[in-house]
């Protein structure tokens, strides 16, 4: 099958198990973390994390790169991840020799040797993964790839408790993520069944067409996601940075829902246009649900932030509960962004998301450091949320010239009602409730959802249609299955 007639109904489905699956195993990762680290040792774990992370960019820039070619129609992927592997491995040398160098010179506050060690044992895993994993997934194959994140995910999860439970604290956290990520990257390359070539200049050249855009923005990108909580440290501390860290913890799954449509957008945009056939209608298709949980996510933290915080992480957290509704107001303009990056990166136009990524910089930076300096973890968010908005409308002003219009779907007004209608039920109901144990607090947010689905089903049409398209062929299949089983 060509990449051009992939099904992102059936692709976003698959990977939004995954992602939901991965987001469980993390979050139950992150309240064991929490309850044993306390709040200073998960900041500092989240620190370190954040250092690793912006290093691995480079990789995931390039993973882009070879995820875009590979996608493309009459492509052979041998020698392009063949070069993905080759730069990746000559990076990781060129960054250890200088970071593990210049590392002990650095006036960083709170990072120990063992965290130098597991931040060079996290980026070089991590970026072999991406790498692998997005060229999976450029092969036509986004759905499993998400899985295959998910695997990792499982695989992280068992590393980290089994090396907390020895005692090393936060490096073994860094340490289990770096085991798993190198296991998982070794299935990736078996299961793709590609066995990598040397690159020709072609190859070299055509990647580097797309990589200098997509590298440069990946990093600029990570540098702006991960700059909040080294921000949040430097004007407040660790603590401050678990607070964010564990609030941004409860909205994941808002974004991961979003990923999970744009990752099979941008592989289906890449083939369609790749043949000059038009796209728009799978962007807008895809923009309709980009903001499907992260706009209840939003009204459910405004009605319980401190108690959402206190109930899941400890007592402790119930600080952070203002965090948790900054954050999660800031994902609901971020998870727009998404889709519209990745069809344009679709249509081989790289540059222009990397423009709109250095002007989301240019507008957040100034903004944190007074607004942080001036108000701390809070100020930091709203300059956050400031640069999204930014980001978003340039999005949109894109549109005009690469789709040939805004993308605003109407049914993101029926979500938003279903939100507001969701979070009128919840206040109502939180005070006939006592909400000092974990039980009564899931039921409330298993009733505020409901009341979510149950107005969203009944007062949009467009998501009924849409449920039928994506769920009718899976219960199709189910019910094929048991008949045969029967017979």
């Amino acid at each position: 099958m060509s990449t051009a007639d992939l099904d992102i109904g059936r692709e976003a489905l698959v990977s939004v198990a995954a992602k939901f699956t991965m987001s469980a195993f993390g979050f139950v990762g992150v309240i064991i973390f929490a309850r044993v680290l306390g709040n200073a040792g998960v900041g500092r774990y989240y620190t370190a994390l954040a250092i690793a992370l912006m290093l691995v960019r480079v990789s995931a820039g390039l993973g882009k790169a070879i995820k875009k070619r590979v996608s493309e129609v009459d492509t052979d992927p041998a020698e392009y991840i063949g070069l993905g592997l080759a730069a990746h491995i000559t990076y990781v040398g060129i960054v250890t020799t200088v970071f593990v160098a210049f590392a002990p010179l650095l006036p960083v506050r709170g990072i120990t040797a063992d965290d130098v060690l597991g931040i060079v044992l996290v980026f070089s895993t991590v970026g072999s993964f991406q790498i692998l994993n997005r060229f999976h997934a450029g092969i036509g194959f986004p759905g499993r790839s998400f899985w295959l994140d998910t695997v990792r995910s499982v695989v992280t999860l068992l590393f980290q408790v089994g090396l907390l439970i020895i005692g090393l604290e936060a490096f073994g956290i860094l340490l289990g993520l770096a085991l798993a990520s190198a296991v998982t990257a070794i299935v990736v390359a078996v299961v793709s069944g590609v066995r990598p070539a040397l690159p020709s200049r072609e190859t070299v050249a055509d990647t580097g067409k797309f990589a200098r855009w997509s590298i440069p923005t990946s990093v600029v990108n990570d540098l702006y996601k991960r700059l909040d909580p080294i921000l949040i440290w430097l004007f407040v501390g660790t603590g401050a940075v678990g607070f964010y860290e564990t609030a941004l913890r409860l909205v994941l799954p808002a974004s991961q829902l979003t990923a999970s449509i744009s990752n099979p957008l941008q592989v289906k945009v890449s083939g369609r246009s790749s043949l000059g056939e038009d796209v728009r209608e799978d962007v807008a298709n895809a923009m309709s649900y980009a903001g499907l949980l992260a706009i209840p996510m939003f009204f459910g933290a405004l009605a319980l932030p401190d108690v959402l915080m206190r109930t899941f992480f400890g007592a402790e957290f119930g600080a952070g509960g203002h965090a948790l509704v900054g954050i999660a107001l800031f994902h609901v303009v971020y998870v727009y962004e998404i889709p519209l990056e990745s069809a344009i990166s679709g249509t081989d136009r790289p540059e222009l998301t990397f423009r709109v990524t250095i002007l989301g910089l240019a507008v957040y930076v100034p903004l944190a450091l007074v607004l942080g300096q001036q108000y701390g973890l809070l100020g930091v968010i709203g300059a956050t949320l400031l640069a999204e908005v930014v980001m978003f409308l340039a999005y949109q002003y894109l549109c005009r010239s690469v789709f040939g219009g805004v993308i605003l779907p109407t049914p993101v007004i029926s979500q938003t009602v279903s939100g507001l209608a969701m979070f009128g039920v919840i206040l109502q109901a939180r005070d006939a409730v006592v909400l000092s144990h974990w039980a009564p607090v899931v039921g409330l947010i298993t009733l505020g959802a409901a009341v979510y689905f149950v107005v969203l089903t009944a007062a949009s049409s467009h998501f009924r249609l849409t449920v039928g398209h994506v769920l009718g062929p899976v219960y199709e299949q189910v019910l094929a299955q048991g008949k045969r089983s029967d017979g």
